[in-house]
């Protein structure tokens, strides 16, 4: 990406005889860049995931967390009741969902 910017840059400067004479980068080069560029992410990827994770469990190991879940869990229970749900309904639900996680999807 970074070198097809340098590639625009230095054909807007060139005069138009010159332009004729320039040839675009072989795809090789680009590919050859791009698993240059992947190869830089996957170790700054897994760093970040692992950091990620160590603080989720610090702030899961709080006695106040758990306090916290608790009364998430009831709630969340009490009100899929007030929703109409059984109490056997709603116990599963609970049950399945566990500990809610930011981006947790289901």
């Amino acid at each position: 990406m970074r070198a097809a910017l340098l590639v625009m840059a230095a054909l807007a400067l060139l005069p138009a005889a010159a332009r004729a004479q320039v040839q675009p980068a072989p795809h090789d080069s680009t590919q050859a860049q791009i698993e240059a560029m992947q190869g830089m992410m996957g170790p700054m990827m897994g760093q970040m995931m692992q950091s990620m994770m160590e603080g989720t469990l610090r702030v899961l190991a709080k006695p106040e967390t758990a306090d916290q879940l608790a009364t998430f869990t009831r709630n969340y229970y009490d009100a899929l009741i007030r929703k109409g749900f059984t109490k056997a309904e709603a116990l599963e639900i609970v049950t399945k969902i566990g500990v809610p996680m930011p981006g947790m999807t289901r």
